[in-house]
């Protein structure tokens, strides 16, 4: 395998006939992810022609050690065609869309996609900022809602998106798991207090979520991964996608609100944020859910959230930006409590939330 960086992509795209040898061209690594190589090529007075290239590493960039199959990339680009497929046949108007595949070289294990437009933002950055805009909030859980509900019970995807083995890698394994063995013993992380019984909870959540298949489930809708622009939104990455319970995306998702929400130290802004998401998403998908199946998946929809929170604080990936060691406690408090309560719904949990933040238990 090529491999290709900043440095060498030029090489690569003319070498491949990617690009015309005399075509001037620039290249920029797009920072945030831990898993793969992404450069941004752009082409000095062709804005139009702009794209985005995407290589896989074995070995992801975390203080722990992970690796994972360079094989995943090609889940991605069967997941990013499915979604695109799915999102232009959804009737509803979306303000949402995914990148096009333009070309993948299987010998190099990359890609290329159209890229995003120039002017849009991360909305974890805008998060980070202090800007909560209810209004992207439910556009996202207007997205998840009809990815989950464009593909419920649909046997042909589950067919295509059947093996969950990256997600167990890049997901299960590094978030519950892992967590779980630091919960159950100090030799992996003394300065974290033992606690049997939440480590017992994580176990029964790995359980849990293979045994539920439902839907296509992308695995990383997450705010890094969501493009703010004028047009709307565009949502990228897609190499843990799979077909099983979409209460994996409601909890991943919820969990990043949540500890932006701690990390602000609990804005109403803030808090409001996962009840937009929830409204909006609830909306798109009942057509296609039964109201018992719905509340089942909520319900596990909230103990993924607690597992999520716990793994973003003590997992292999931990996020970066609650640093405060009073703020991480709170994080665990919250999935602590979630794990022993087993909130129905998101207006318990909020409860919960609540109670941590004001210094509760």
């Amino acid at each position: 395998m090529f491999v290709i960086d900043e440095r060498s992509a030029e090489t690569y795209l003319r070498d491949s006939r990617r690009m015309e040898p005399e075509t001037k061209v620039r290249i920029e690594r797009l920072a945030g992810g831990v898993s793969n190589e992404v450069l941004y090529v752009s082409f000095p007075g062709r804005p139009e022609g702009d794209f985005v290239l995407k290589q896989a590493r074995e070995q992801l960039r975390v203080a722990a050690p992970w690796f994972c199959s360079v094989e995943r990339i090609w889940r991605e680009v069967e997941v990013l065609r499915i979604c695109r497929k799915l999102l232009a046949a959804w009737p509803d108007r979306l303000r949402a869309t995914t990148p096009a595949v333009l070309f993948e070289d299987r010998e190099n294990y990359c890609f290329a996609m159209t890229a995003a437009p120039r002017e849009h933002v991360l909305w974890k950055r805008q998060l980070l900022a202090g800007e909560a805009d209810a209004n992207i909030a439910a556009e996202c859980g207007q997205l998840l809602g009809a990815l989950h509900a464009a593909s419920w019970g649909d046997q042909k995807i589950a067919e295509r998106l059947d093996d969950r083995s990256v997600f167990d890698q890049l997901r299960l394994d590094p978030y519950y798991r892992y967590t779980a063995s630091c919960l159950g013993s100090r030799t992996r992380a003394p300065s974290l207090r033992e606690d049997p019984e939440s480590a017992q909870h994580l176990h029964c959540l790995v359980d849990e979520v293979l045994q539920n298949r439902c839907c296509l489930v992308h695995a990383d809708f997450s705010p890094k991964n969501l493009l703010v622009h004028s047009g709307g939104l565009l949502m990228v990455d897609f190499e843990t996608g799979h077909y099983g319970d979409g209460a994996f995306d409601l909890g991943f998702f919820l969990s990043h609100l949540v500890l932006k929400t701690i990390f602000h130290r609990g804005a109403a802004e803030f808090l409001a944020l996962p009840t937009a998401f929830l409204e909006a998403y609830s909306a798109s998908v009942r057509s296609s859910v039964s109201v018992e199946e719905f509340k089942r998946l909520l319900a596990r929809g909230m103990r993924n959230l607690a597992g999520c929170v716990w793994a973003r604080v003590d997992g292999k990936s931990p996020v970066e930006y609650l640093t405060d060691p009073h703020q991480r406690e709170e994080a665990r408090m919250f999935a602590k409590a979630v794990f022993q309560r087993s909130p129905r719904d998101w207006d318990e949990a909020r409860e919960f939330l609540l109670s941590v933040l004001r210094g509760g238990d």
